[in-house]
């Protein structure tokens, strides 16, 4: 039977003053955002704060525990060993974190974010048991294993908006990772030992008198268990293929409104009632964003389709940026604990903290209140390449920072500090840039976990050769007192030059491959 095309154009409204509009003009005009699901964002958000909780809560402690277990003897050997236990978690999660994100767009969003939470909830726990080296790694490795939440929560934010409202959504993604940062900072910085400051606790609780940092492991642990099950219990699952009952629903309430503007123009296919093309009405509407009929039809594309020469340039800038950060914040609590002498700035386990939560509140105040404003104002590739220069400054601040300490300027070591986090805080803004641009780049919907997931797998890969390498840099720069155990430093302010160049390369023609 021949397909009938039905027309059904909607009348105009009286004539008015602005009754000769073109259709042209309507389509020139920008969208108004789209309001954003403001539950399911805060659910989503809610799963992105436990990660950093449970990935970096050993932060300011780890150095001390590798004393206090026998695992080094000599502080200055500690960087090693600590880059190490860092790193593998990384590496653990490299081996699974693209079949996650893959797994999630097959049998949907939520059962892979409750995997990945029970995991890191679990391994949390065994970490505060471990009195060896060993056991240590283990239990990293079980975390790495089991995460791939950040990957699958991309994917949810990204399903969840539009091309109108995703740069809101997306600045409140690093938003949420510097409070779990904050969090982590507090209960990795106060609890260890937590039987000296309360020493009740040693009759009740024995157990934390013998594993003095269990305590801390504990409440790290808590934090992705119950993110895991608000998750499962009120986020809604945003795979298309996995709500079923929305289907019909989404549709007849996106083609209701189109009906009654001017120039609306349904086209009805006899053979295929549920083949809706709309057109225009623009301003009304994201046309960008396809029908749920349609998503039901795409299907995943495979990892070779995925690596255009335009997202593997992506993929290289951000490995270089993750490159840097995970640096920074691997060096941070070793740099601070490593004796002034050494090239550090001897700080005890609670001032390591305390800086580590100055960079967290600087992140959440640029990703509140700057990012959305500078996003609305600026192209996002442009902002990306302008915000990838501030970690130079970053990184060559901290060595003025020990000459300052050597000389007993105590102030003046924490304004260099505070001033290298709020550059670094600055600069932090260019992943919420890249989460945007890794979104726009999916060849189509049902492809956000696939991309998303080799967007975490480069970022595994960067975590995994980060902290261990340059950890073991500044050990070594330190103990054989290569420029004063600054060494470490010079190199990263290399690599954000090159970092800048591969940025400055970049082009958006991922766009164009939308299908």
């Amino acid at each position: 039977m021949s397909d009938r095309r039905l027309d059904v154009e909607a009348s105009p409204r009286p004539s008015s003053t602005h009754s000769d509009r073109s259709p042209v003009s309507q389509e020139d005009k920008p969208r108004a955002r789209t309001p954003l699901p403001k539950v399911q964002l805060a659910i989503a958000c809610f799963v992105r704060v436990t990660e950093p909780i449970a990935f970096m809560a050993l932060f300011p402690y780890i150095n001390q525990m590798l004393l206090e277990t026998g695992v080094v003897d000599d502080p200055r050997k500690t960087g090693f060993y600590a880059g190490l236990i860092e790193s593998i978690f990384a590496i653990a999660e490299l081996c699974t974190v693209f079949q996650w994100g893959a797994a999630s767009d097959r049998w949907g969003r939520k059962p892979v974010l409750l995997v990945g939470c029970v995991g890191a909830a679990l391994s949390s726990v065994l970490f505060g048991f471990s009195t060896n080296f060993p056991m240590m790694v283990i239990t990293r490795v079980i975390n790495g294993l089991a995460n791939g939440n950040v990957a699958v929560l991309k994917s949810v934010i990204g399903e969840l908006c539009d091309d109108t409202n995703q740069s809101l959504a997306f600045s409140f993604f690093p938003l949420s990772m510097a409070i779990g940062t904050i969090l982590a900072s507090t209960i990795g910085g106060y609890l260890p030992h937590i039987t000296d400051q309360y020493p009740y606790l040693r009759r009740s609780f024995p157990i934390l008198e013998q594993y003095p940092y269990l305590f801390p492991c504990l409440v790290a642990g808590a934090f992705p268990l119950l993110g895991g099950l608000v998750a499962w219990i009120w986020m809604e699952e945003t795979l298309p293929s996995k709500e079923p009952n929305k289907k019909s629903t989404r549709s007849n309430q996106e083609v209701a409104p189109l009906l009654a503007q001017p120039h609306a123009t349904v086209h009805y296919s006899s053979t295929d009632v549920g083949d809706v093309r709309l057109e225009g009405a623009a301003d009304h509407h994201n046309t960008d964003r396809p029908l749920d009929t349609e998503e039901e039809d795409e299907a995943p594309v495979s990892f070779r389709d995925l690596l255009t020469p335009d997202i593997n340039a992506m993929m290289t800038s951000f490995g270089l940026l993750q490159l840097q950060g995970t640096s920074f914040l691997g060096l941070i609590p070793l740099f601070c604990f490593t004796p002034t002498f050494s090239g550090g700035l001897s700080f005890p386990s609670s001032r390591i903290g305390l800086a580590m939560s100055i960079r967290g509140v600087s992140t959440i105040f640029v990703q509140l209140f700057v990012f959305p404003w500078l996003s609305s104002k600026v192209r996002i590739l442009k902002l990306y390449k302008a915000l990838v220069m501030l970690f130079m400054p970053a990184f060559f601040i901290l060595p003025i920072c020990n000459l300052l300490a050597r000389h007993g300027q105590d102030v003046g070591v924490w304004i260099g500090l505070s001033a290298s986090m709020i550059f670094y805080a600055i600069g932090n803004m260019a992943f919420s840039c890249n989460l945007i641009m890794t979104n726009e780049a999916a060849p189509n919907r049902r492809s956000l976990g696939a991309i998303n997931g080799l967007s975490q797998a480069v970022s595994s890969l960067m975590r995994a050769v980060g902290p261990g390498t340059t950890s073991t840099l500044f050990a070594l720069s330190v103990d054989k007192n290569v420029l004063g155990g600054q060494l470490v430093w010079v190199v990263l302010s290399g690599l954000s030059v090159v970092s800048a160049l591969v940025a400055l390369g970049m082009k958006n023609s991922w766009k164009k491959q939308r299908v």
